[in-house]
């Protein structure tokens, strides 16, 4: 059977209330604290989201280009050997 002092801890008042509502207090400064992370979390990430937008529609301007690009090498070579060509035909009439 359990001892008088037993039970009286037991059923007695809280022995540190000073240290509860400190846990308590810090508990509350955690959870805003981690609340305010989250937030910025959620801030960066959709940062990052409009970033990558700008970068895909970056990459496609410059994949355009970059075509573009090509296709004038390429004119710009075939409208040279037309010259030269033309030109050898000139010569020799």
């Amino acid at each position: 059977m359990a001892s008088y002092d037993d039970i009286q801890g037991a059923w007695g008042p809280p022995t540190a209330p000073a240290t509860q509502s400190a846990d308590a207090d810090v508990s509350v400064a955690d959870a805003i604290q981690k609340e305010k992370m989250i937030k910025d979390c959620l801030n960066l990430r959709d940062g990052l989201r409009g970033l990558l937008v700008r970068i895909t529609e970056v990459q496609a301007d410059a994949d355009k280009l970059a075509k573009d690009n090509e296709f004038l090498g390429t004119y710009i070579d075939n409208l040279t050997r037309n010259t030269v060509v033309a030109a050898g035909q000139n010569q020799k009439r």
